[in-house]
């Protein structure tokens, strides 16, 4: 598992970088429209198995949101059009179900698996828009990256106290305190590397309420897998599981990082 971890690790982190400072915006659209649409895609095959009419209504819905996303330079009225849009269609699809109070349960489950993705992560794409925006994006990613690392090591080292049992029993509260603490030291040298401008207190409190909410965000994600009957969200990394399974800790943490640049 680590071996491929780490192999994993050793293409896609050159590659990443490369994309966040020399893709062209239209590139680097394309990245989060594809990384969105497949985490998408993983979600709905988990939510709805063999449910071809709701896999389809929800790649249809998840495209259009994304595919404005895209387009707008910041979310300005982007969120709440797409939440009268996902409500309006999802209301009319209720409607035309002879089933309607499973197709009103089943509503929420789509709203929840597109606005997961498609509201969520084209914040990458309005950071990198940002002053600095290159490094505000790599600034998200190395705090979750480290932070898994740490937590994985002082978690399989040290832990003892389960931390959510219930919702994801390998979590342990020592390896929630190993990702605070590696997101520290991360944004620690992000403040000498990439923000020399930027104050010590700013760039270490923002680390660690990124390090806090990064775990709620995975722990988010664990819930829907428990609930979907699913281990993994999928297999496109090895030794990583799925595109879900990678974004869960960086979806809160960009919302938090983009807002917080840009007022």
């Amino acid at each position: 598992m680590l071996r491929a971890r780490l192999a994993t690790a050793a293409v896609a982190i050159p590659t990443l970088l490369a994309l966040i400072f020399l893709a062209p915006p239209w590139g680097w659209a394309l990245v989060v429209i594809a990384v969105a649409m497949l985490g998408l895609v993983e979600y709905l095959w988990l939510a709805f198995p063999g449910r071809v009419a709701e896999r389809v209504l929800g790649l249809a819905l998840g495209a259009a949101v994304i595919g404005a996303a895209v387009r707008a330079p910041a979310p300005g009225d982007l969120i709440s059009g797409s939440l009268s849009v996902l409500i309006a269609a999802g209301l009319t699809y209720t409607v035309v179900r002879a089933d309607f109070e499973r197709g009103l349960a089943d509503l929420g489950l789509l709203v929840i698996g597109v606005l997961y993705t498609g509201l969520l992560l084209p914040h990458f794409y309005w950071l990198r828009n940002l002053p600095e925006g290159p490094h505000w994006v790599t600034f998200v990613i190395a705090i979750g990256m480290a932070g898994d690392t740490g937590g994985y090591f002082v978690g399989h080292a040290v832990g003892r106290h389960k931390l959510v049992p219930r919702v994801s029993p390998g979590k342990t509260v020592e390896g929630a305190l190993g990702i605070v603490a590696m997101s520290l030291v991360t944004g620690a040298a992000a403040r000498v590397i990439l923000f020399p401008s930027r104050s010590w207190s700013e760039m270490l409190i923002l680390s660690a309420v990124m390090a806090v909410i990064g775990q709620l965000g995975d722990l988010g994600e664990s819930v829907m897998k428990r609930t979907f009957g699913a281990k993994e969200s999928g297999r496109i990394f090895p030794g990583h599981g799925g595109v879900l399974d990678r974004i869960d800790s960086l979806l809160f943490p960009v919302a938090l990082v983009y807002y917080h640049v840009a007022s």
